[in-house]
């Protein structure tokens, strides 16, 4: 009988060391009102700790239950716990969709810094360039303007070795009218031969 005392002792002991540290755990939360805690949250904040400390509440009592010998599956606060993690999903689904639409938001952001050295780092390029075509010799600002004019050679056509012949569109059109017909099929558009064929 000892031996069971010992082991229920101990298992007391940790119970109540338990207990204590789930105090020391929500004495911040429960030395204010809810409305003075919620106040400091966002939105998504506050919906975590609301569920968070309904479900602590639900445990604690679910824990009582179990210590008073009574089987917490058939009791209501079993349907409770399941309802508060629902709630939990919930929660967490909306905190996964801010945290994504915020990704996004970072992502459609411009970086003001880097456009600012990509526009810099072009301004200069544009600058050089001008420079460089200002400073080229026979440029029209290096010559006040005027450029000499290069002689032009004419342009030589190449021999024909054969005279061309012109024909006219009319014909062309009607040479590729007779190639464009169908040629008839074995058995269709025959002349026919006999008496009423004409053949």
């Amino acid at each position: 009988m000892s031996l069971l005392a010992s082991e229920t002792h101990a298992k007391v002991a940790a119970v109540q060391s338990s207990l204590q540290v789930v105090e020391k755990h929500l004495a911040p939360l429960l030395s204010k009102t809810s409305k003075e805690v919620g106040r400091h949250l966002e939105a998504l904040e506050n919906a975590e700790l609301q569920v968070s400390l309904a479900y602590a509440a639900a445990s604690l009592y679910f824990c009582h239950l179990l210590s008073q010998g009574v089987d917490p599956s058939d009791h209501p606060i079993r349907q409770e716990l399941d309802r508060i993690q629902l709630y939990f999903k919930k929660v967490r689904t909306a905190v996964e969709g801010a945290a994504e639409k915020e990704v996004s938001r970072e992502r459609a952001r411009v970086d003001v810094d880097a456009a600012k050295r990509i526009v810099q780092h072009f301004a200069h390029a544009a600058e050089a360039s001008a420079q460089r075509r200002k400073d080229a010799p026979g440029s029209a600002e290096a010559t006040g303007g005027l450029q000499a004019a290069e002689p032009r050679k004419p342009v030589e056509a190449p021999p024909a070795e054969k005279p061309v012949e012109v024909r006219p569109a009319v014909k062309a059109k009607k040479k590729i009218k007779k190639t464009l017909k169908p040629k008839p099929k074995d058995g269709q558009n025959k002349p026919k031969t006999g008496p009423k064929g004409g053949i």
